[in-house]
């Protein structure tokens, strides 16, 4: 018996490893690397990572020393200093294709025409990511500063681990309320060939799928960020390239306000 459940532990923890995979994306030619997003087990009940500490508990966790998680954090972490940050580049300019998600929580559906006349930053996530989720305050702090100033923000959700489940329209419902989305939040399931896949995943390879947009009044796109992550400053030396990307996003938001 002992030897069974060890068996069966051993196994939970493969599966629990195999499902690190990337904030970072399958691209256009499919080929890109992906991950950690991490798969709570074979019930398909996905855990919401909550931070970059959470992320840390679950890889220790897993098995990893205080060594082996540091040095994978450290690692996911030097990835945003080197991402392509001109990667969005051939999109500025380009009027934003028709959303075409299945389904909206926060909202009733909303699209684009719905939305001229605001500056609108629409932002890619996921539940399983520790990107997005440190990059959730920053949308919480630019919805609640800027939403009375002719701005608003839409979050996207995106399955990466489990992107092959049917639409679970109650899983994102529970990101949502544990980052306390007050925002509308649409529903990219099927991101591969849906609404990502329109504004992103064409052309060039992209380095992540958790990419921002930010659009005019008239519904054209004037900056994007390529993805990962964004926040204020945390203190955080690994984090500088984060701060800087958040100023460069209010940046464009006043800019585009102020038109």
């Amino acid at each position: 018996m002992k030897q069974a459940n060890k068996l069966l532990g051993d196994i939970l923890v493969l599966a629990l490893c195999a499902t690190l995979l990337s904030c970072t994306v399958q691209g256009s030619n499919n080929h890109k690397h992906e991950m950690n997003h991490t798969k709570a087990d074979t019930a398909k009940n996905y855990i919401i990572i909550k931070s970059w500490e959470h992320q840390r508990e679950i890889l220790l966790t897993e098995g990893d020393s205080e060594t082996e998680a540091d040095a994978k954090i450290g690692k996911w972490l030097a990835s945003m200093s080197s991402m392509d940050r001109t990667a969005g580049d051939d999109r500025i300019g380009v009027q934003a294709p028709p959303f075409k998600f299945d389904g909206w929580i926060n909202s009733e559906p909303l699209n684009l025409d719905d939305l001229k006349g605001k500056v609108v930053l629409v932002r890619w996530f996921t539940d399983t990511c520790p990107f997005c989720a440190s990059s959730a305050p920053a949308l919480r702090e630019l919805h609640e500063e800027y939403s009375d100033q002719g701005f608003a923000l839409v979050g996207v959700y995106h399955p990466k681990a489990g992107r092959n489940d049917p639409l679970d329209v109650a899983r994102v419902q529970r990101v949502v309320e544990a980052r306390d989305f007050k925002f509308p939040v649409a529903i990219d399931w099927d991101w591969r060939h849906g609404t990502l896949k329109e504004w992103w995943l064409t052309g060039p390879d992209r380095p992540a799928t958790s990419v921002t947009f930010i659009l005019d009044k008239s519904g054209v796109i004037q900056f994007v960020h390529p993805g990962m992550e964004y926040h204020d400053d945390n203190g955080s030396e690994k984090h500088a390239m984060c701060a800087d990307d958040m100023g460069r996003i209010r940046a464009a938001i006043e800019s585009l306000i102020a038109e």
